[in-house]
């Protein structure tokens, strides 16, 4: 029968041992540090490409080549998830999760260090921007491997009733990270003045993500392998690579990854495209952009821990659709209302949509995760993460800038193709077949 119609089993034929609920906890904390770490280095990187990089690596193509070339930079991290995501989950799947998660954690934090430490191009000549590129790159690969890692790190620590909660640890790192790397650039622009910020100021938070970096490596070498890997290892489970895992599950992880491109396409069109959008076209200050954004990092936060109980009640899928309908009432109206200048309505929508997004993430965790057998689950996961985050996370910020001007500034054309991720979301999670540990958690109460 099609795996389109058929949920996969992913129970071992071995016994799993019992889960700890000591090691459940550190194992949820170790997802969350690491995973804002990276949340975190991503963040600033971002700001710093539309703020200072094309002054300190790009200053030699122009003012408006230089922001092309910086940006370009931050999207090569994008290129390289699928590369870290193929060869950390192979490596995962077949060795177990725990190490993988150290090695990635330790790419990820070394490369953002030495970023805080490259020479500008004054110093090295066209040298400076390459390594740039390269320690980008590097970023990349390493952050493929992550998310989906440290997601299944924690949901197989968890038993079935606590699994939303075990992967909403994941969803928690984005609103603070982000939240941390906005009130860190703020406090440093708002402290130095412009010249010193770009001579060195901005190699602040960089560097000091060692410290993030410690705690996480900390935390999660005191993790143990996962109880439900061990039972694997155990049982007739077969150890298939990647190719088996796309010939036998290539309808799943297609609907997998259009199930999650509405949160996956528009929150970079909000927050990229959007907060340009609104300083120029809506008019709304730039100070007043970012407090509406902190607000609603801050409300996400809860956001992310709701998320996680309501999927142990209700289901990963049925969580989901009610967080696509809240992205759809938050978004739809957005634009039209920034061009209104309501500064009260549109904050509300940001709210709405940041949560709305986080939730879904914290259920995304276990809705993935468990549509594979244990031994292609880090693999199967990864892929389909990464691939809709590269296909439509990594185009919606170009596609609506793009949609704009061939409407000739009519906002409504970006709604329109946000719209329309949202319905493919909502045909492709309600063509998913619920599997039985979507429902464990609301069936064990």
């Amino acid at each position: 029968m099609s795996d389109l119609t058929m949920p996969a089993v992913a129970g071992p034929a071995a016994p799993v041992p019992e889960k700890d609920r000591r090691m459940e906890r550190r194992a949820a904390l170790a997802a969350t540090g690491g995973t804002a770490l990276e949340y975190f280095d991503f963040a600033i990187f971002g700001l710093l490409a539309a703020t200072v990089f094309p002054a300190v690596f790009f200053q030699e193509l122009g003012e408006s080549g230089a922001l092309i070339a910086s940006f370009a930079t931050y999207g090569v991290a994008f290129a390289a998830r699928p590369i870290g995501s193929v060869v950390f989950s192979a490596i995962g799947d077949r060795r177990g999760r725990r190490n993988v998660l150290i090695t990635t954690l330790w790419i990820m934090g070394l490369a953002t260090v030495l970023m805080g430490l490259l020479p500008g191009y004054a110093t090295l000549g066209i040298a400076a921007p390459l390594i740039l590129v390269v320690l980008r790159f590097v970023q990349g690969i390493a952050a493929g491997g992550e998310i989906s890692g440290a997601q299944i790190l924690a949901l197989e620590h968890a038993p079935a009733e606590r699994r939303g909660r075990a992967g909403s640890s994941v969803a928690l790192a984005s609103p603070i990270a982000q939240a941390m790397a906005t009130l860190v650039l703020a406090g440093l622009t708002a402290g130095l003045s412009r010249e010193e910020f770009v001579a060195w100021g901005w190699r602040v938070p960089l560097v000091a993500s060692i410290l993030l970096l410690a705690f996480a490596a900390w935390v999660r070498s005191g993790v143990g392998e996962t109880p439900e890997f061990v039972a694997s290892e155990k049982s007739s489970e077969p150890r298939s690579g990647p190719l088996a895992v796309l010939r036998r599950y290539p309808g799943t992880i297609v609907l997998l990854l259009l199930g999650y491109c509405a949160p996956a396409g528009i929150y970079p069109i909000v927050t990229a495209f959007g907060v340009a959008y609104m300083t120029s076209a809506g008019g709304i200050d730039p100070s007043t952009t970012f407090v509406l954004f902190l607000c609603a990092q801050l409300l996400a936060i809860g956001a992310a821990l709701m998320g996680g109980r309501i999927t142990d009640r209700i289901g990963a899928r049925n969580t989901m659709l009610a967080g696509l309908a809240v992205l759809a009432v938050a978004f739809v109206p957005l634009f039209p209302l920034v061009d209104t200048g309501n500064v009260v309505l549109v904050g509300l929508c940001i709210v709405g949509f940041v949560a709305s997004v986080v939730v879904m993430l914290a259920a995304q965790a276990s809705f993935y995760a468990y549509a594979f057998p244990v031994r292609m689950r880090y693999f199967g996961s990864s892929i389909s993460y990464s691939a809709t985050n590269t296909i439509f996370g990594g185009t919606s910020a170009l596609m609506a800038a793009w949609l704009l001007d061939l409407a000739g500034g009519d906002v409504r054309a970006v709604t329109a193709y946000g719209a329309l991720l949202i319905v493919v979301s909502a045909i492709a999670l309600l063509a998913r077949p619920a599997h039985p540990s979507d429902s464990e958690g609301s069936a064990q109460r």
